[in-house]
């Protein structure tokens, strides 16, 4: 069981869309694993009354809007079929409850054995996103492996899944996860996840850091540079080593970063290229349409006030889904009840590691969720709470060795 707990951890971290397609349909590895985590979660839940509570809650809330959905007094808004397909409708709850994944991680026994593992993992998702812009994007896809089988026959398969910038013709990194955006969101809690470890075991961070700061750079995203530069200020102003050295350190990398920033920006290179066409080239006030989908969100909960309390995953109307904003898609699909159930959720959990290295990724990864986290696409959800489930555990094993010494 253990040696099947390790392939399927590997396989949803690193090669996420192993695997192939039947009728449109995704069979990947990594859906198994999620499956496996969730299953095994709720065997851990019902084994505790508390934990059982955080479970039956949003179920209950589930069904309480299925059941106003078709016994509505609030007019046809309501009352039918719903809008969004039964497809869409699976997806959206299996990703709202992968938070069981952060059950069955728990449960993991070789814990310390996945700090090795994950740096491996890593450093496997940088070098092949590093070798697509260095020997071209599709000529390192494997079929079936780092691209699920039919994808990868089908030419420019990638630049179909939103990741080209056709204002420079650039293709983002995407690494084994076949998006950018997606790619990115995961690679902030893996990433920052081996960087906490490294500073919890007083290993230096600089590697690292430096190869998650590039290929960051280089998925173009503008969401992931915000979560990456909120990872590291959090990193630094809550180091327990803030002496007036570091401090020091911390000006001088400040400069670095200036004078290496002034090279990038005077020189033809890539790297301009893409500052300049994501942040400098493009207009941010209207978040790529994600702020004209609030605002009609904003207009249908003037119009019906049980679609801010119901939510949408069965309203009955057209209406555009805001999937890209992680607080604004729960609020607008599942309704408020269930996104304060979501945020308590979270806020009980990380209370565990708020005071440690830990904190790191999800910081880094919430501040990017703010404007696209890639949550709804598999498997960002199950990786989110596999890794909160690996981080309590590891926090667990330093807060227990402390008490030792």
């Amino acid at each position: 069981m253990n040696k099947l707990r390790n392939f399927l951890l590997f396989i949803t971290f690193a090669l996420p869309k192993a695997g192939a397609k039947l009728g449109g349909f995704p069979l990947y590895i990594s859906l198994i694993s999620s499956l496996y985590f969730m299953v095994s979660g709720l065997l851990y839940v019902f084994k505790r009354k508390i934990e059982l509570f955080f479970v039956l809650l949003p179920i209950l809330l589930v069904l309480v809007m299925f059941l106003f959905n078709q016994l509505s007094f609030t007019g046809n808004e309501y009352y039918g079929s719903g809008y969004l397909g039964s497809a869409s409708v699976i997806a959206y709850i299996t990703s709202f409850f992968s938070f069981l994944c952060y059950y069955g991680a728990l449960q993991i026994k070789n814990s310390e054995e996945w700090k090795r593992n994950l740096v491996f993992i890593f450093y496997i998702l940088v070098i092949y996103a590093l070798m697509q812009k260095i020997f071209g994007d599709y000529k390192v896809t494997i079929p079936g492996i780092t691209a699920n089988y039919q994808d990868a026959i089908t030419p420019d398969f990638l630049a179909g899944k939103n990741n080209m910038i056709w204002g420079i013709g650039y293709l983002k990194a995407t690494s084994t996860y076949q998006n950018g955006n997606l790619f990115g969101a995961n690679l902030l809690l893996i990433g920052f996840a081996v960087i906490s470890n490294f500073i919890v075991d007083n290993k230096k961070v600089i590697i690292p850091i430096s190869l998650l700061c590039i290929v960051v750079l280089l998925t173009a995203s503008v969401s992931i540079y915000i979560g990456l530069i909120a990872g590291l200020l959090w990193m630094f102003f809550t180091s327990k080593n803030n002496s007036g050295r570091s401090i020091i350190i911390f000006l001088l990398g400040i400069l670095f970063l200036s004078l290496l920033l002034f090279f990038v920006f005077t020189t033809d290179n890539v790297f301009s290229e893409i500052i300049r066409e994501r942040l400098f080239n493009r207009d941010l006030s209207e978040g790529s349409g994600r702020i004209e989908k609030i605002n009609e969100y904003l207009e249908m909960v003037g119009n019906n006030f049980w679609v801010l309390i119901n939510g949408m995953l069965f309203y009955d109307r057209k209406f555009d889904e805001i999937y890209e904003v992680l607080p604004a898609a729960i609020l607008q699909i599942f309704g408020l009840p269930l996104l304060v159930y979501y945020i308590w959720f979270l806020a009980v959990k990380l209370k565990a590691i708020v005071k440690s290295p830990y904190m790191l990724p999800f910081i880094a990864y919430f501040t990017a969720s703010l404007s696209d986290g890639a949550y709804w696409l598999p498997p960002t959800a199950t990786n989110l709470f596999i890794l909160l489930g690996l981080c309590t555990l590891w926090n667990k094993k330093v807060k227990h060795n402390e008490i030792i010494n």
